[in-house]
């Protein structure tokens, strides 16, 4: 069973406060109204409860000078008996008053608008003062907004260790089996941000498939990719701290895959843009990578050689296992193999095929997290991951977590072990180091 959340809790809070000041003015007013106010004005962040509060401010002025003007309508010209004109009137007027919101720019103020419409148009007595009346809901109304308002900013006061990097690996651990980071960990996470944690990710993901990822959480510091080679910044969508392969190596490096006319695809930062050259695609692998990569905005794929003296942050291929393994071992006696490493690894979606990767001696994912943590000044470690690929960074990490879904070989060197990748596990151990008195 989930646990019960704050908001959920403030939410309660918030509706008893406002019928404490229902009590407090001596029974004046309807709490009805400001407790419902209050229940819809309740946000995750304080920040989203400040751009709420001021649209639905807007919506109650509105929905109160529209529910002010049909009262004075009925009341001049309608006869009190007959209710079916009195219901057609309001309802017809539900479509002006929705149109304004519109007019103004602001749809998100229709609901509230038309709450508090309803609320002065349906619920009046026959003799009732129309102004005073409006004038009472729309009160009503803004007692409860300004309550949730301040209700939900208020914070207490919990330790915060801003002197912690965290870094979790992506598939499989921080996703869930959606492949989505779940509403409950972007709320997390995203609090955490506005209190100064520092958390990065490491992923082999394009940046095109990130972005929907980390649609509404923002990330303060750049994310770790291609195996290290680079960091990228998504909020100014710039390359970082490459560390590619000298032209002249890469060039050497290319004749291998030339030599055995097999196709590779090389990966370039031009103008912070992924530009990616190939020559010929030959196996349906390649031809299935490229059809459905083709298109994302922040690749150029481009059939043609290598631009002189472009700088490579890495060189992919992918093939049947022998070729990919004689790849290798050519790669591996170069004379300038000491300034690479060559990787390979089986390709989980194409049963029967091998990727190979080579990128510059100086990428590496524990590398790049041990630069961050020196520049960032952190003085402890925390990270987590799902697989073998992630035991380099366990072993340089003060704490290392696998999620329980984690793979046989990373669970073989014993690390931490928390709940798996549907549990939120990740998310909830950040938390718990984050406002820790002690590290454990």
């Amino acid at each position: 069973m989930p646990k019960i959340g704050m908001r959920i809790i403030k939410t309660c809070i918030a509706v008893y406060i406002c019928f404490l000041i229902y009590l407090l003015r001596g029974e004046q007013g309807a709490p009805f109204y400001s407790a419902i106010a209050a229940i819809l004005c309740m946000q995750p962040y304080v920040s989203n409860s400040l751009k709420v509060a001021l649209n639905r401010t807007i919506g109650t002025f509105i929905g109160g000078a529209m529910g002010m003007f049909i009262l004075l309508v009925e009341q001049s010209f309608v006869p009190t008996d007959m209710l079916a004109l009195q219901y057609l009137i309001v309802s017809l007027a539900i479509i002006p008053l929705i149109y304004i919101t519109l007019l103004i720019n602001k749809p998100t103020t229709s609901f509230i608008a038309c709450v508090v419409f309803l609320s002065i148009a349906i619920s009046h007595g026959a003799d009732v003062n129309p102004s005073l009346f409006a004038l009472n809901r729309i009160l009503d109304t803004l007692i409860g907004i300004f309550v949730s308002l301040g209700v939900n900013a208020l914070h207490f006061p919990r330790k915060k260790n801003s002197r912690i990097l965290f870094v979790s690996d992506l598939d499989g651990t921080l996703l869930n089996s959606q492949n989505e980071i779940s509403n409950y960990s972007k709320i997390k996470l995203n609090r955490m941000l506005n209190h100064g944690a520092l958390i990065s990710v490491k992923t082999n993901r394009s940046i095109a498939t990130l972005l929907p990822i980390f649609d509404g959480v923002e990330l303060n510091l750049p994310i770790i990719i291609m195996n290290g080679a680079s960091l990228y910044d998504l909020k100014k969508n710039t390359y970082m701290h490459c560390k590619a392969i000298n032209y002249s190596i890469a060039q050497e490096v290319l004749e291998v895959f030339k030599h055995q006319s097999v196709n590779c695809f090389t990966h370039t930062i031009i103008n912070d843009m992924l530009h990616i050259y190939y020559t010929k695609l030959i196996n349906p692998v390649d031809k299935e990578l490229y059809r459905s990569k083709k298109l994302h905005p922040q690749k150029n794929y481009i059939c043609a050689d290598l631009p002189k003296n472009q700088d490579v942050l890495y060189i992919m291929a992918v093939d049947k296992p022998e070729l990919i393994k004689k790849l290798h071992n050519e790669i591996t006696r170069l004379h300038c193999a000491y300034l690479i490493k060559s990787i390979t690894h089986k390709d989980e979606e194409h049963p029967g095929y091998y990727y190979l990767e080579i990128y510059s001696v100086e990428a590496s994912v524990e590398e790049a997290i041990m630069e961050m943590k020196e520049r960032l000044s952190a003085d402890t470690l925390v990270v987590f991951g799902n697989s073998e690929n992630d035991i380099p960074m366990m072993e340089v990490a003060d704490f290392g977590y696998a999620v329980a879904n984690a793979s046989e070989e990373l669970m073989a060197i014993e690390p931490r072990t928390i709940g798996d990748n549907n549990s939120d596990a990740v998310v909830k151990k950040m938390e718990k180091h984050f406002h820790s008195k002690s590290l454990f």
